[in-house]
Order: C-alpha cells, then structure tokens, then sequence
C-alpha cells in the first residue's frame, strides 16, 4: 500500500506539483487520468511514470487544541503540467503493483487565460467548481478528521480536528466525496460537448472575481465548507447574471477559513465550529469558523440556494413531481404526483419559505420525510433571481451518483436515474446559455406541508423515515 498527496490542489499549464509518497515498497507507478466521458470510459490516460522512489514516513499530530494531521514528506517526483494537460478534472492514480487499485489523488488543470492570452479564469460558458474544502473535511487520514478523532465518537466530539491539513493523504469518507460528488456531473457535462472549465473552493477563494466571468456556476453534490470569499464571490455572480447549479445539498453551511502551513499558502483548513472555541471570534466575530446561519455570521444559506439544510438523510423515500410545467423537467414524461422511486438519497434540504428564501422559489419536487415520527420533507426547486439569473437546487446529496447508479449504501432505480440524468441536462445546457432567469423567470409555487406530503402518499415506502440527525 502506496499513499500520498499532491502540494496544491490545482494547478495551470507551466506549472509543477508535487507528488509526495510514503509506503513500505521501494518504488510506485503513478499514471494521471483526466476525467471525462470518453465514450463511456470515464478518463482517459495523460501522463505515467512506471517508477517513482517511495520511502516510509510517518504523519505528525500537533495535538490539543487543534488536532492537525500534517504528513510534511519528502518530494517523491515533480510533475510538469504541460499543454498535455487539458483543462479538467484529474485523478492520479498510484500503484505499488501493477494491478492493484491504486490511491486516487485529484487535481484540477486550470485555464488561467481569458481565451486571448491574457490573465483570466477561461473563456468557456461553464465553471465547474471542485468541492476540495468538503473532501478535506470529511478525511480522517491519520484518524482525525473535522468530525472526528479517535476517542470521541460521541455528539461531543471533543478530539475532532479543528484544523485539517491538505499536506496528506486522502481516507474514509473524504477519499469517497469527488467520486460520489463532482465525478459523475463531470461525466455528463462533457458527453453533452459543453465546454467547460474548472477551478476549485480554493481558488475561487484566492480569486472570487473568476466566478462572474462566466454563465453558470455548477457545484456538484455535497460542498459543504465555504470561505467568506467563496460566498460573496457566489453571491455577486448570481446579482450580475450568472446562473449557479447546485446539484446537491448540505451546500454553503459551514464558514471556513484558509491558513498557509510550512508547506505553502492555503493548506490549512480551520473549523472550529465553536464561536467559543476559535481565537479570532472574538475580536472579529465576522471570522468565527460557524455555521453561516449563526448568530455571528447571519447569512443563511438559502438566500444564495433557495432551500435551507434539512436532516441527515433518511431510509428509503422518493420525490414527488408537484409542477410537471418546469423546464427542468422537459423532455422527462414526468406527471403531476408522479413519485421518482428510491430517488432520497444522502443528506438533504428543504425550501422553508422564511425570511432567508427567495421569495418567487418553484417547488418542483419533494419528499416527504418522518424523522422520529415528525414530519419533513425534501425539496427540489428553482428560482430567478432580479439580475436575470437562475438558481437550480436539486435538494439531495445523492443526485449526482445516481446520474451513474453508483450511489453508497443506496440502491439507485433506473428510471429514476434516466429522469435525473435528462434534469441534469436540462439545467446544464440552458444555464450555458447565460441569464436563465430572463427565458425562464420563476414564480411562488410551495410545496404542500410535510404533513400533507406524508398523508398523501400512495405508499409508506416513499416516505423516508431517519432518527434524528446527530449534531453537525
């Protein structure tokens, strides 16, 4: 067993990373994959080197108060992005054996030209924004992660890192997110041919101004973690035109911070979670690593998504179509009540219709939920903001492995799948066109009440039923 990381999370032609290794063999391959359709095979190979030294390393912890995991290993191999590396999304993946499954490592390619040579974020139409903050978040390489240590698994929590490190190895549930969350809706943009270009948390952080330049923001199903940059830079794109697509939820609930380690700018995470707990709170509570609908950050999520977080997901259920006239449905067949089987998946949101909502939100769909016998739902929706643009949310953390019926601890149905998939594109080819809003302005259409959702249903399979959520 090989692990390792790369030195950045993104990168531009003419640039080099860093690739660090760490195993108990003498050497590794390293083969990079860009991601992709490719007739249905997912990548294609860029660049390979059948044997790059490795020597073991151990990670340090620095302990109380913040728990940092940091590997800080030696270079193993410098890696140049030349022109070979188109723009996209890529995996590389490193091997100790020849047939062995490797440790997947992601990396975005950048284009950092404005399609005439000069300085810019890309000239195409869609920006993909990879969700690296979130993967970081849920890593426990080293057996800590911002959730939790190894001690503690209790609501407490009391040895969770407050600080994560880019500067390891990726494990668990963190290892798992760009698979379940971004690759599959990176699959399905390029086999329809958009063109698309690609950035992550961290660079939309260290330059917020890239989000406007474009059409369309799309962010794949869970980006949990979002900077202050990160959000007004979100915030102003939709104020000026630019249509966002959250093809997910839990989306814009937690405020992070970036700090540098001794390995370079941004490869820190910090989470404290506790206004309490974090040191710059208090002098500057705008700072304070919290949820952003706290008291101390007042900007709820559903101002810039629509719906607001809802649970932590639920057994079994399925959305209901309430308006078959959206044009996100198009082309789908789909009726007034139809019931999407099996489609509640993973965490999920929900339109509330408070004071943060906007106000002429379209319910398209949702779900009807009983957690500990008391009723919620999930909700699918829409909504045009005053600048002309749209706001697509597709309340689930699992829309987007179901577009490939690859989903963890979750049985996809095909037909449901086939429908999502044919939203997906919906959404992604208009949205490409600029301002959604202007060609499809939104109006006032709720939901009916979660108790009515539940009493309605044709079936108590397609309610969802969970415990209550453990404290996030």
């Amino acid at each position: 067993m090989v692990a390792g990381y790369l030195d950045q999370v993104s990168a531009a032609c003419g640039d080099t990373v860093g690739l660090h290794l760490s195993g108990y063999v003498s050497s590794a391959s390293v083969t990079a994959y860009r991601i992709g359709w490719y007739g249905g095979a997912g990548g294609r190979v860029v660049w390979s080197e059948a044997k790059v030294p490795v020597a073991a390393s151990q990670v340090k912890n620095s302990g109380a108060p913040t728990y940092t995991v940091e590997a800080s290993w030696p270079v193993a191999a410098r890696i140049s992005i030349t022109q070979a590396w188109t723009p996209g999304f890529y995996l590389l993946v490193v091997r100790a054996r020849p047939h062995d499954a490797g440790d997947a490592i992601p990396l975005v390619v950048r284009d950092d030209s404005d399609g005439n040579g000069a300085p810019g974020s890309g000239s195409s139409p869609l920006l993909l924004q990879a969700s690296v903050l979130t993967y970081q978040a849920y890593n426990n390489y080293g057996r800590y992660s911002l959730y939790y240590g190894p001690k503690d698994q209790s609501s407490k929590r009391t040895d969770r890192s407050r600080v994560a490190s880019f500067d390891r190895p990726s494990n668990g549930d963190g290892y798992q997110a760009p698979f379940l969350y971004d690759i599959p809706l990176i699959g399905e943009a390029e086999k329809l041919g958009l063109d698309i270009d690609y950035t992550t948390d961290v660079d939309v952080d260290r330059r917020p101004s890239q989000v406007a330049a474009h059409k369309a923001l799309l962010i794949g199903g869970h980006s949990e973690y979002w900077t202050r940059r990160m959000y007004d830079a979100a915030v102003y794109a939709r104020d000026n035109g630019t249509n966002i697509a959250f093809f997910g939820a839990n989306e814009v609930y937690w405020h992070a911070r970036l700090e540098p380690s001794p390995a370079g700018p941004d490869r820190r995470m910090v989470v404290y979670r506790q206004a309490a707990e974090d040191p710059l709170a208090k002098s500057d509570p705008a700072q304070a690593t919290v949820l952003w609908d706290s008291p101390q950050l007042q900007r709820p999520e559903a101002t810039l998504v629509g719906p607001a977080y809802g649970e932590l997901g639920a057994t079994g259920g399925a959305f209901r179509v309430l308006q078959p006239d959206s044009w996100i449905l198009a082309g789908t067949g789909a009726v007034k009540e139809q019931v999407l089987k099996d489609s509640l998946g993973g965490e999920y949101d929900t339109v509330k219709n408070d004071y943060a909502t906007p106000p002429d939100i379209d319910v398209i769909a949702a779900a009807p939920i009983l957690f500990s016998g008391q009723p919620a739902m999930a909700t699918m929706s829409y909504y045009s903001a005053p600048s002309g643009a749209g706001v697509f949310a597709g309340g689930m953390t699992y829309w987007d492995c179901q577009l490939v019926q690859q989903c963890k601890n979750h049985e996809v149905n095909p037909s449901t799948a086939k429908l999502l998939t044919t939203m997906t594109d919906n959404v992604l080819r208009d949205f490409a066109q600029g301002p959604a809003g202007q060609r499809h302005p939104s109006a006032h259409r709720p939901a009916p009440s979660a108790r009515a959702l539940i009493s309605s249903a044709a079936s108590q399979s397609d309610v969802g039923i969970g415990p209550p959520a453990p404290a996030r």
